[in-house]
C-alpha cells in the first residue's frame, strides 16, 4: 500500500526529527562531558576529535558497502537512526567510557544527511530537484531554532537526562516513520550502477583513494586553492575559537546557568536564518560582489571578536552575535560561491565531495 505522503516530504520530516533531536543535546554537550568527569580541555578535544574521525571514517566504510551492494540507502538511513538512539541513551548512563563510545558509535553511523540528499535527488526530477533540496535545508535550519530552547527547558524543569532520553525516543520514532512512510523499491535500477562502483572501486583503490583524488583537484590551481584554503582556514577559525565550544565560558563570563546555552544557540541559528533568507542578496550587490563581500566579512568578523572580549551579555547579544551571524555567513557564501566560480565544470562534483569531507 502506498503512502499518502510523497517520499520528499517523508525524507524532509524525518531530516527534521533527525536534526531537531540532535540539537536537543548537542548545545548542552559541555555540560554533559562535565558530569561524566571530563574537566580538562584537551579531554574534551579529545572527544571532539574523536567524533570528526569516526565521522571520516565512518562515511568511507558506509560508502564502500554501499556501493558493493551491501547495505542500500534505506538501511543506511535505518542504521543511522538505531545507532543514533543507542549513542545517545549511552549520554543517559553516564560515565567516562560509555560517554566515549557514545561520540565515537554516532559519528559512525550519523549519515543522515547525506543519504537523505541521496535519496531526494532519485526521488525528483532536475526541474523540481531545487525546490525540495530547499526544503530540506529549511527542516534542519527550523529544528536547529527551536531544538536547542527545548533542550534547555527540558534539561533545566525535567532533569539532565531528559534531553538524551527525548532524543533517543525521537530517534525510535523515526525508524518507525522511516519504515512505515519511505518507499522500499529505492535500489530500483541501481543493479548496473553498484556493478559500475565495483568496478570503480577495484579500478582507483577505493573511496580513500577517490577523496585522496578529489583532495588534489582542490588545490589544481592557485585561483581554486587560494579560495578553498581561505574556506578551511575560516571552518576552523569559527570551530577552535568559538565561545559555544568552550566549557563553562557563557557560565563564568557572563553568570548564566549552563542550560542558557540552548537559548543562546536557539537565537544565533534565528540570526543566521534571518540574514540567509533577507540580507545575503542585498550585501552581495552592495559590497561589489563576491571577494569585496569576503573581505568586508572578515573584517567585520574580526571586530566582533575584539569587541567581544569586554562586552557584557546585553552587548554580545545585541551587537556581537549579530555582527557575527552576519560576517560568518556572507564569509561562508561569497567563499563557497567563488569555489564554483573558479574550479572547472568537470572538476566541480570532485571539489564539493572532498570540502564535504574536510
Amino acid at each position: 500500500r502506498q503512502s499518502r505522503i510523497s517520499p520528499t516530504t517523508t525524507l524532509c520530516i524525518l531530516v527534521m526529527i533527525d536534526t531537531f533531536s540532535v540539537s536537543l543535546v548537542v548545545p548542552l554537550l559541555h555540560q554533559y562531558f562535565k558530569n561524566a568527569g571530563v574537566q580538562s580541555a584537551s579531554q574534551r578535544e579529545m572527544l571532539s576529535s574523536l567524533y570528526s574521525s569516526s565521522q571520516i571514517a565512518g562515511g568511507l566504510i558506509i560508502g564502500a558497502l554501499s556501493d558493493v551492494g551491501i547495505l542500500s540507502r534505506r538501511s543506511i538511513l535505518f542504521l543511522s537512526f538505531l545507532g543514533s538512539a543507542l549513542s545517545y541513551a549511552l549520554i543517559v548512563v553516564g560515565g567516562l567510557r560509555k560517554l566515549i563510545f557514545s561520540r565515537v558509535l554516532v559519528g559512525l553511523v550519523k549519515q543522515t544527511m547525506t543519504v537523505s540528499t541521496s535519496l531526494l535527488a532519485r526521488y525528483t526530477t532536475s526541474e523540481t530537484r531545487a525546490v525540495s533540496m530547499g526544503r530540506l535545508t529549511a527542516s534542519t535550519t527550523a529544528a536547529w531554532i527551536a531544538g536547542p530552547s527545548v533542550g534547555a527547558l527540558l534539561y533545566k524543569h525535567v532533569g539532565p537526562s531528559a534531553p538524551a532520553l527525548t532524543a533517543s525516543g525521537l530517534f525510535l520514532l523515526n525508524s518507525a516513520l522511516a519504515a512505515i512512510l519511505l518507499p522500499v523499491d529505492d535500489e530500483r535500477g541501481e543493479d548496473d550502477a553498484k556493478a559500475k562502483s565495483k568496478k570503480g572501486l577495484k579500478k582507483d583503490g577505493g573511496k580513500v583513494a577517490s577523496f585522496t583524488s578529489n583532495l588534489k583537484t582542490c588545490f589544481s590551481s592557485s585561483a581554486l586553492a587560494s579560495v578553498v584554503t581561505s574556506l578551511l582556514l575560516l571552518g576552523w577559525v569559527t570551530r577552535t575559537t568559538s565561545y559555544a565550544n568552550m566549557a563553562s565560558f557563557y557560565e563564568e563570563k557572563y553568570g548564566v546557568e549552563p542550560h542558557f546555552r540552548g537559548y543562546i544557540k536557539s537565537y544565533q541559528t534565528g540570526l543566521s536564518f534571518l540574514f540567509q533568507s533577507f540580507l545575503v542578496q542585498a550585501l552581495l550587490t552592495a559590497s561589489g560582489g563576491e571577494k569585496r563581500a569576503a573581505v568586508l566579512g572578515a573584517f567585520m568578523l574580526a571586530g566582533a571578536t575584539l569587541c567581544e572580549v569586554n562586552a557584557s551579555f546585553e552587548v554580545f547579544l545585541c551587537l556581537v552575535c549579530p555582527v557575527v551571524a552576519v560576517s560568518v555567513g556572507i564569509l561562508g557564501v561569497s567563499l563557497r560561491s567563488l569555489v564554483t566560480q573558479v574550479t572547472p565544470k568537470e572538476s566541480l562534483g570532485s571539489v564539493l565531495a572532498a570540502l564535504d569531507v574536510l
